[in-house]
């Protein structure tokens, strides 16, 4: 009883939600509980689900890195859904239920990561020293990684990396960005150094050294240290552990691009770090695909013909997104259809949709989340480095002409800049990159009308605020 106590005393453990009760891992005391390695292992593994909830549909990345952007629109939803038409129109509140959901589920996965890290440093229970410190080490790269998207989407954020006592919670309020980003950094330069760089196949798609290297880069980035992120991406270039050929087939083609978002295919060689799930019943599935399916009730899956499956309608591909695709773009094809056929009467739907997330088993799909593909490592290095050849390298395996070529078009990208943010938007698109992208090259003022600065912020979930006044809140909400 005393960890759901806890659980609604902490101020940034929100609200109720049934997902908290599925965890194993509790209060401070918690390390007297387990009496075996296997309990422990079996603990551990829940850092690992709670990472698949932050970047499932709803997450917090989910909310600010695709919905919030230029890339999706609401064509039509259940009629509940208020709280994504804010997100979607960036009319946001700061009483969104999504965003305070996402806000605790954040949290939820800071808090597990705490606690297990506690359990394994205070743990009576003989575990193999190499072991226990590498568990550590990947709850720590988890729980910096949930950290720098929170500070991401809300700036200034309570820090919290130790267990702490419920009272004690109170005087935990938002840090100095430069605090925080300081102790990502060094805890991340530590994964990086002591992580293996890979696992046998009974562990694969546990984080890795290279996990480690590719959020440092991104961090360096948003910092505007770019010779720093250069040293990070190189490491992973050069370690000839990934690759654009997914499939391993020896060619790079679109074929690669089928691998990658096939149902079946999981932590493949283009693959740095993916969200784990599993298809069938009672396992841990992923909700995309349903999410982000049309909300009609003609629709069916490419493939079935099965009516009775309807989509939520939220994360739409929006028309600004299916114009950005070149001509001759074959990624268009593969990943989205621009609409579906009506069997009754034969009408073409237009109710555009993702086909990242497709899997024909939709009442349990399993497909992984690709958190950070090596198509991604490759074009920020293009751009830390200012070097067009690794943007061509994306650009060739979807059969489209080079930067310096005449084909290029420069009438539309005149800059290597603008074309490496047309080319993330292209390859990354329903990988919640974009908003991100955008923030970080300051390039939102550009795109979107009525730009302030409020946007580039959502606000801290008014809950919050009612729980620990001391709260304070960003500007304009």
């Amino acid at each position: 009883m005393y960890r759901y106590i806890i659980l609604l005393i902490i101020v940034i453990i929100f609200s109720c939600d049934s997902n908290l009760d599925l965890y194993p891992l509790a209060n401070p005391s918690e390390a007297a509980f387990y009496k075996t390695e296997s309990e422990i292992d079996l603990a551990f593994n829940e850092v690992y689900r709670q990472l698949g909830i932050h970047y499932d549909a709803g997450g917090i990345m989910d909310l600010y890195g695709e919905q919030y952007s230029d890339n999706t629109e609401i064509i039509a939803v259940a009629g509940t859904s208020g709280a994504y038409i804010e997100i979607d129109r960036m009319d946001v509140q700061a009483n969104n239920s999504l965003i305070l959901k996402a806000w605790d589920q954040a949290y939820s996965c800071i808090f597990i990561c705490n606690n297990i890290i506690d359990v394994l440093n205070t743990s009576k229970v003989e575990i193999n020293s190499q072991k226990k410190n590498q568990m550590i080490l990947e709850a720590t790269l988890i729980r910096s990684l949930v950290y720098f998207n929170l500070i991401r989407a809300f700036g200034q954020v309570p820090y919290i990396d130790e267990v702490i006592e419920p009272l004690d919670s109170y005087n935990y309020l938002r840090v100095d960005l430069s605090v925080i980003y300081d102790k990502l950094i060094n805890d991340l330069i530590n994964c990086r150094n002591n992580l293996p760089d890979r696992y046998d196949d009974l562990n694969t798609g546990r984080v890795t050294k290279y996990s480690a290297a590719a959020i440092l880069a991104k961090i360096y980035m948003t910092l505007d240290q770019n010779n720093l992120a250069k040293s990070e991406l190189e490491l992973i270039i050069n370690s000839g552990r990934y690759s654009l050929d997914s499939n391993d087939d020896g060619v790079i083609d679109s074929n690669d691009l089928k691998h990658i978002f096939s149902p079946e295919t999981k932590n493949c060689s283009s693959s740095i770090l993916e969200a784990q799930y599993k298809s069938g019943t009672n396992a841990f599935n992923s909700n995309h695909q349903r999410n982000y399916m049309p909300f009609y009730y003609s629709f069916y899956l490419p493939g079935d013909t099965r009516l009775d499956y309807r989509g939520n309608g939220y994360n739409t591909p929006s028309k600004n997104l299916i114009d950005e695709f070149e001509e001759d773009d074959v990624r268009k094809n593969i990943f989205l259809r621009e609409g579906y056929i009506d069997l009754e009467n034969g009408n073409f739907v237009s109710f555009p949709f993702t086909m990242k997330f497709y899997d024909l088993n939709w009442d349990n799909p399993g497909n992984n989340f690709a958190i950070i593909r090596y198509a991604d490592i490759l074009l920020m290095y293009s751009e830390v480095t200012e070097d067009p050849k690794y943007l061509n390298q994306v650009r060739a395996r979807a059969g489209l002409p080079g930067f310096e070529s005449n084909q290029y078009p420069h009438e539309k990208f005149p800059n290597l800049a603008l074309a490496i943010e047309h080319e993330r938007r292209i390859e990354l698109c329903s990988e919640f990159h974009r908003q991100f992208d955008l923030k970080r090259s300051d390039r939102m003022k550009d795109i979107y009308p009525d730009f302030t600065d409020k946007y580039l912020l959502f606000p801290i979930p008014e809950f919050a605020i009612d729980v620990n006044p001391k709260l304070t809140q960003n500007p304009g909400y």
